[in-house]
């Protein structure tokens, strides 16, 4: 067990510091990488609870991630540059469609007898759980 001392606590406070920044960082990467990319009913696939089909259009490469309203980054992978800069407290954005996809919400909720997909609702439900398996790596990295 460590023992710190009062001359410590700007130390120990750092450490803890970068554990919470740590966790936030793997939280939402490990996230934003569950959520898969298949193929869509255009091209012989069907609609699949929690994930982002690909038909024919951008949706898939239609990511927008920025931090603290800073211009969004986009691109399927463009999260990828935000949770390098994350830290805990900080407010990220992530979110499908825009410009180049301005048919998200058809396919997320679903429309015209077609089931949504859910991509993000499912994502969110899973959020502890992507918390938990962080907190356990970071207290293994500290042990």
């Amino acid at each position: 067990m460590t023992v710190y001392k009062l001359a410590d606590l700007p130390l120990w406070a750092t450490k803890v510091t970068k554990i919470a920044d740590a966790i936030v960082k793997q939280s939402v990467n490990d996230l934003l990488r569950s959520i898969e990319i298949v193929p869509g009913i255009n091209r012989g696939g069907s609609r699949v609870r929690g994930t982002i089909p690909r038909d024919l259009g951008p949706l898939a490469a239609s990511l927008q991630s920025s931090l603290y309203g800073s211009t969004a980054i986009t691109g399927t992978e463009s999260y990828v540059l935000i949770v390098t800069q994350l830290k805990a407290g900080d407010v990220a954005r992530f979110a499908w469609g825009g410009n180049a996809a301005p048919y998200v919400l058809e396919v997320h909720y679903g429309a015209n007898g077609v089931d949504g997909t859910f991509w993000v609702d499912v994502a969110a439900n899973k959020w502890t759980s992507f918390v938990d398996v962080a907190v356990i790596k970071a207290k293994a990295a500290i042990q």
